[in-house]
């Protein structure tokens, strides 16, 4: 009996060690009190003003509805994003997203700062999947966009027109705030104007040159108003069309005013193809993108990509979604003019030249609007395509 008395508390020891032991194997549940801490996701972004306060409610909702991650946002300054992803990267830090421009995410994919992405883009529309693609892997998930849209007053203009020849036909005025080639591509493109021929630069092309004589003719007819204010001055009543982007249509509304709008695909059909220059895209990190990570990375991107969080975005900066699955139930026109412009749309992949040729034609374009020869201006940017080209075989 005495011995029995002196065993027990080794007895209890034991089966309290084993009962700790069992209840550490289950391992807590994740988003419960005591439970795993939540997959910290932190993403970088260039957004800013309203955009961002968007971005950041959109944040604030994965965070409540899926407690298994705790996304964390932090902007930073467009012009610094690259070397920052970069120089954090070097010590395997840095966010697991980043959400920027396609230019930034360009020089990210450069320097091997990003990886395939992990969302599923099967429903962005194939130009906007084109932007990011490189070497025929997606390595951005195209997320927000601008197109070129021509809007009308429906005080000056009670029949829209069936096509822009029948505009220049009646003598009518077209606003424009800027000789952009992003902004003009559908029209341009329309006319034959290019980037390249089989892979070599032709921006010194004849239809370039006649593009730019045809727009400088219409100028001289008073057809076309080129001038920053062209909005006011639509909004004002002063001409019954402007030719700007779509995402200005959220400052027309502010304005008010009865208008509506078009897109070069109704006005020019299938050859009035826009450039997607303008999209925003959803990037996971190389060195961030861990198997233990993957679906928290995976879940975010993919909750930003869903069409309420889409809808959100545009009305708060007025960008619209590349997703085909926003344009589905459209009922005004404004969405499915936008819809048919991203369904027609310029298809170039990342990883071709003609992206650093637009910058060069955009350049040059504007050194012509400012009184430079067009000429010596576009045989000056012809050379330094060649030369880019060369560089890059």
């Amino acid at each position: 009996m005495e011995k029995r008395l002196k065993a027990l508390p080794c007895i209890m020891i034991i089966i309290l060690s084993l009962t700790a032991l069992t209840a550490c194997s289950k391992g807590p549940s994740p988003g419960k009190p005591g439970g795993d801490a939540p997959a910290v996701i932190s993403v970088w972004y260039s957004l800013d003003g309203k955009e961002e306060q968007a971005l950041l409610a959109q944040f604030a909702r994965i965070n409540k509805e899926y407690p298994e991650v705790s996304v964390k946002g932090e902007r930073i300054a467009e012009a610094d994003i690259v070397q920052q992803v970069w120089n954090y990267q070097a010590g395997a830090e840095g966010p697991e997203i980043v959400i920027a421009r396609r230019q930034i995410l360009d020089a990210l994919y450069k320097k091997g700062a990003v990886s395939p992405v992990l969302a599923d883009i099967d429903s962005a529309y194939p130009a906007a999947r084109a932007v990011f693609t490189y070497n025929k892997q997606a390595f951005a998930a195209p997320w927000l966009t601008d197109v070129p849209l021509l809007y009308y007053r429906k005080d000056k203009v009670p029949v829209p027109p069936a096509s822009l020849a029948e505009i220049w036909e009646k003598h009518s005025v077209i606003a424009v705030p800027g000789l952009n080639a992003s902004l003009l591509s559908p029209w341009w493109r329309a006319e034959g104007g290019t980037l390249s021929t089989n892979g070599i630069p032709a921006l010194n092309s004849q239809k370039n040159r006649a593009f730019i004589n045809n727009f400088a003719a219409l100028r001289q007819q008073n057809q076309v108003l080129l001038d920053s204010a062209a909005l006011a001055r639509f909004a004002g009543g002063e001409t019954g069309y402007l030719l700007t982007w779509a995402s200005d249509s959220t400052k027309l509304t502010n304005i008010g005013g009865n208008w509506d709008c078009l897109s070069f695909y109704s006005l020019l059909g299938a050859k009035g193809q826009v450039l997607l220059d303008h999209t925003i895209g959803i990037a996971n990190s190389s060195i961030k993108t861990i198997p233990a990570m993957e679906s928290a990375i995976r879940l975010v991107e993919e909750e930003l990509l869903k069409p309420a969080a889409e809808e959100a975005m545009f009305q708060a900066g007025g960008r619209l979604p590349v997703n085909s699955a926003y344009y589905e139930s459209a009922a005004k026109r404004f969405q499915s003019e936008v819809a048919l412009s991203l369904q027609s749309a310029w298809y170039l992949e990342g990883s071709v030249n003609d992206w650093t040729y637009l910058d060069l034609l955009n350049s040059s374009w504007q050194n012509i609007a400012g009184g430079a020869n067009m000429e010596s201006e576009l045989a000056r940017i012809q050379q330094d395509a060649s030369d880019i080209g060369k560089q890059t075989k």
